[in-house]
């Protein structure tokens, strides 16, 4: 750890640095440095992005969707950045969502001759112009202002599926749609979803209603450990001034504490969930109250995916949110396999988390999947550009799926094969 000194000396280049018409150039925000200077000093040694990132100064300048997160994190309050990029316990399941990608390689061919794909899926009837599509995010006006509708014309711009979280309300649903020009699949989170709400969404047109399993178990720490990071004490953020012009008019939610009683579940920072646990058997009562298609999101096992076909879901979700919801460390690239074997060709497979390049999006496909989901990329480019942003995002990403495709011989999303995947040998 440095000394005292290098870091009261690092402080002194910090002012310098906030001042300096440098940043302007450079592409950098100065309330990050300011961000780094009201944090303690050995906090200040360990967010300092890596001395070769580059902050991107608009999106032409954008080669991967990496660049967004280095131009996110540069004009994003700290603890809004955190939030979206930081996991549950020790972030083993964010890191192998990222690893699970490194146990398949893609078996390239060459002089193909192709020189046009068709990236198209057709899901629930309705045709799409790539298998990316973007996942449900809350509280996306933490990023942008009135994120959720301005993710929402970017979507509509590359005609790209958008799942919106319920997070928004029912008010943001409404502007959400307007934006679309469309009405959106919806994503509830967490326990059964209430039939008012289930209602709601159905009367304002939108087609299909996303359960999001993965949330029940009480695990998530993601929004302590943000707030934790950026220094607010006793996790308050109502005390403190950074974040009370927001969150004072929030409800204030008790997050369990290692002294709370054992017979709440749920993992010290998290939020404690005290609602009657759902069962399989709420899938059934949720369906039977809807006529709009439901899938499950959250699902990561063979042995769920067929209770998920067996008690009515019309699609599944491969998913571990990001690697917010739990400590398993398995990739759900590592998990697509049996779940596609327990869905059995009876429903969609839908799969995200860790994705970041076509290359990604293409194991998935080869794997079987029917759509690859983005998170954190789609949000990286709101924060940083706003509409620009997302659409580059997606921009890009289908771009290097498009190179993949012709580089093994599939002129269109059916045309790939399991067989241009080879499995690595780790032993």
């Amino acid at each position: 750890m440095a000394s005292c000194s290098k870091l009261s000396d690092r402080r002194q280049f910090l002012n310098f640095l906030a001042a300096s018409p440098v940043l302007a150039y450079a592409g950098t925000a100065s309330g990050l440095v300011y961000e780094l200077l009201s944090r303690p000093l050995e906090a200040q040694e360990m967010s300092l992005a890596p001395k070769d990132a580059m902050v991107i100064k608009s999106v032409k300048e954008a080669l991967t969707v990496m660049d967004f997160d280095a131009a996110a994190r540069a004009k994003l309050p700290i603890a809004h950045y955190e939030f979206i990029t930081d996991g549950s316990f020790y972030d083993e399941t964010v890191k192998a969502n990222r690893d699970g990608f490194q146990k398949y390689q893609i078996r390239m061919r060459r002089l193909t001759g192709v020189n046009k794909v068709d990236e198209s899926v057709r899901i629930f009837g309705v045709n799409w112009e790539s298998a990316i599509f973007l996942c449900p995010v809350g509280r996306m006006n933490a990023y942008y202002p009135q994120g959720a509708a301005t993710v929402a014309r970017a979507a509509k711009a590359q005609h790209t599926l958008q799942i919106l979280s319920a997070a928004e309300g029912i008010q943001g649903l409404e502007e959400v749609n307007a934006a679309r020009g469309e009405p959106v699949w919806v994503a509830l989170s967490g326990k059964t979803p209430e039939p008012s709400m289930v209602k709601q969404i159905e009367a304002a047109g939108c087609p299909v209603l996303v359960w999001t399993v993965d949330t029940v178990a009480g695990a998530n720490t993601i929004g302590a450990k943000s707030i934790q990071r950026a220094g607010v004490a006793d996790l308050s953020r109502e005390a403190d001034s950074r974040c009370s012009g927001c969150h004072s008019s929030m409800p204030s939610p008790h997050r369990t504490r290692a002294t709370d009683p054992m017979d709440i579940i749920g993992a010290v920072g998290g939020l404690p969930e005290t609602n009657p646990r759902p069962t399989w058997d709420d899938v059934k009562r949720v369906k039977d109250i809807t006529s709009m298609k439901l899938v499950i999101k959250g699902i990561v096992s063979g042995d769920d995916a067929g209770l998920a076909v067996q008690h009515g879901a019309d699609a599944i979700i491969v998913s571990n949110h990001g690697g917010h919801e739990d400590a398993s460390g398995r990739g759900t690239i590592e998990c697509l396999p049996e779940v596609m074997q327990g869905a059995g060709g009876r429903i969609p497979v839908l799969v995200d988390g860790g994705f970041r390049s076509g290359a990604d999006a293409y194991k998935a496909l080869a794997l079987g999947a029917t759509a690859v989901g983005v998170g954190r990329p789609h949000i990286w480019g709101l924060s940083s550009f706003g509409q620009d942003g997302v659409e580059t995002v997606i921009e890009i990403l289908r771009r290097e799926l498009q190179v993949v495709m012709a580089q093994t011989n599939a002129t269109s999303i059916d045309k790939i094969s399991r067989d241009s995947l080879i499995s690595r040998n780790w032993s």
